[in-house]
């Protein structure tokens, strides 16, 4: 039996570790099929008592059991399983699965949840759509020992009542310790292969012709949700902290110059992927500053590799009160210390978008992979990627005025770290006309 590696905690849901699985994902993700996999699984090994449900069912076909028959006439042919109109069985172990319908408006369905309570398996699918009235009644309905709940949706809008009852956090992929969170969506699985070409093509027809409707039913993007942000496909996937800095590796430092805050970033990168480790942020500080902290963080005998510079063009210009332009007292330091240095600059900075678009197609790239990928203690670069937003309305990036805000405001490291990893990105992986 063929299971995706990010759902393989269902298919040991005894363990004591979760007591609720929740998978989230567009069209293509394999969600429902494997969570009804798991389902037959738990329900060969010993009796459960398992109860599937959605917020509205209007006959037993709009319902999971046609996924349960032909999985049962495919995979688990000859393991015990019988169906029928109504319900599924195993008659090996004295398992049984009931199909349940239920509406907000309707009491006597919220009643009639109150007497499973000696329920196995809870299987919650198209959970988007249950209303914050029934996950009330549903979960003090869960009590007995072992129960386990597997719930499904898809993002249909920013905010669902499945995850204020159950504290996602979709932003952080975050939830309680006991429940296991997950998202997939079909690019990943087609990256391997996982996807019949049809499907794909089909996405790919949808994505031309209605991107709004592929955002939403095949990336589980709502309308309008990722419209104003700047990283579109950020997730938590991103955040990796495996990523460390090697000493033998080149430093990649992308700087932004700015006062307060002055913001850099540092990465590896193998030719395909940006590794960032690091970040450097500091209040009222001019350049040597930051050029100190550096040679503090990553002394000389700590760095066999070379201190590949970048960032923004205009810090190469000369500037009336400095003799020597920010990149020239940054080389001149370090080759004084003993680093190896090479700049890699344009000569003039490219359109803003230009370095928005390399930056995303790193972040999520076409055929599902993420090429970006950064160590969490790089704080502000974070929070970037996930707040920065573009002025209603245009392609502006909305990251307020510097002058507005005191230092204990979030909103004054907004743009500017951006800004150097997004250099770094575009100088080494433009996107080009094919």
């Amino acid at each position: 039996m063929f299971c995706y590696y990010k759902f393989a905690p269902l298919l040991t849901m005894e363990d004591p570790r979760y007591d609720t699985f929740v998978l989230t994902g567009g069209r293509g993700s394999m969600k429902t099929g494997t969570a009804c996999r798991a389902v037959l699984l738990a329900m060969m090994k010993e009796k459960k008592r398992v109860v599937c449900f959605r917020e509205t069912k209007s006959s037993q076909k709009a319902s999971l059991i046609s996924e349960f028959q032909e999985l049962i006439d495919t995979e688990f042919k000859g393991r015990g399983f019988v169906y029928n109109t109504e319900s599924v069985s195993n008659i090996l172990t004295g398992s049984s699965i009931t199909f349940l319908g239920l509406r907000d408006s309707n009491e006597n369905s919220r009643e009639a949840i109150k007497g499973l309570a000696q329920v196995d398996i809870w299987l919650i699918d198209e959970a988007q759509a249950v209303s914050s009235n029934v996950w009330s009644v549903l979960l003090k309905t869960i009590r007995k020992e072992g129960a386990r709940l597997i719930v499904i949706y898809n993002r249909i809008d920013a905010e669902l009542p499945v995850e204020s009852a159950l504290f996602l956090n979709y932003e952080e992929m975050s939830a309680p310790p006991s429940t296991y969170f997950v998202e997939v969506n079909y690019p990943e699985l087609a990256a391997k292969g996982l996807l019949s070409d049809r499907f794909i093509k089909t996405a790919e027809l949808v994505k031309q012709n209605k991107p709004e409707e592929y955002e939403r039913d095949y990336l589980n993007k709502p309308k309008g949700a990722n419209i104003a942000k700047v990283v579109k496909y950020w997730s938590a996937e991103n955040i990796n902290d495996n990523v460390n800095f090697v000493e033998d590796f080149d430093i990649y430092w992308s700087l932004d110059f700015n006062v307060n805050p002055s913001m850099s970033t540092l990465a590896h990168y193998d030719g395909r992927s940006f590794f960032v480790f690091d970040e450097i942020v500091l209040n009222n500080a001019i350049t040597q500053d930051v050029v100190d902290e550096f040679i503090n963080r990553y002394p000389p005998d700590k760095v066999r590799g070379v201190v590949q510079i970048c960032g923004d063009a205009s810090g190469n210009y000369r500037k009336t009160q400095s003799r020597y332009s920010d990149y020239a007292i940054i080389v001149n330091t370090l080759n004084r210390n003993g680093y190896r240095t090479n700049l890699n600059l344009r000569r003039f900075n490219p359109p803003i978008q230009h370095r928005i678009n390399a930056f995303n197609k790193q972040v999520l790239s076409d055929d599902g992979h993420r090429r970006l990928l950064v160590h969490s203690r790089c704080k502000w670069l974070i929070f970037n990627m996930k707040k920065l937003c573009f002025k209603p309305g245009s392609s502006i990036i909305d990251a307020g005025i510097p002058s507005q805000f005191d230092e204990n405001d979030d909103r004054l490291y907004l743009g500017h770290i951006f800004d150097a990893v997004s250099y770094m990105v575009e100088y080494f992986k433009p996107i080009v006309k094919e």
